[in-house]
């Protein structure tokens, strides 16, 4: 065992807690959309049901305005700062596919994390053995 390999095992285990906390920074990230669009897909079917009622909609700063019900039409983003007037029924269409997208997409992140878990742990493992041969052989080489 020589210290280079040592080195380099040691290198790759960091490199590998760099990805995994990356991983997991997204996969927060993405867990946040999908309970934003919980949030927003149940609002919605709520408000589906309702008929001609007054409404609070929140506009910041703990203040609320009253609004009357008369069209059942919102606006959505459709991504870089582009929105689309379309009625509520396609906009929780659209909600539904894209909280179905992020799941697909949390799924497959989270199998990626346990790979790459998995890998740190095995490889842990062996630059702990090396690095305990690597001093039993320094020792040997000094005498005693």
């Amino acid at each position: 065992m020589n210290e280079d390999e040592l080195q380099r095992g040691i290198a790759t285990l960091e490199l590998l807690k760099v990805q995994i906390d990356n991983l997991h920074k997204q996969i927060e990230a993405l867990q946040l959309s999908i309970q934003d669009n919980d949030r927003a897909i149940e609002t919605l079917e709520g408000y589906i049901k309702m008929e001609d009622e007054e409404i609070l909609v929140p506009v910041g700063g703990g203040v609320y305005i009253s609004a009357k019900i008369s069209e059942k039409r919102g606006i959505m983003s459709i991504g870089n700062d582009l929105f689309v007037e379309i009625p509520i029924d396609k906009i929780l269409e659209n909600l539904k596919e894209r909280k179905k997208k992020y799941e697909e997409l949390l799924s497959k992140l989270n199998l990626d994390m346990k790979k790459l878990q998995e890998n740190y742990a095995v490889l842990s493992e062996k630059v702990e053995k090396d690095y305990r041969k690597y001093l039993e052989e320094m020792k040997n080489v000094q005498g005693p």
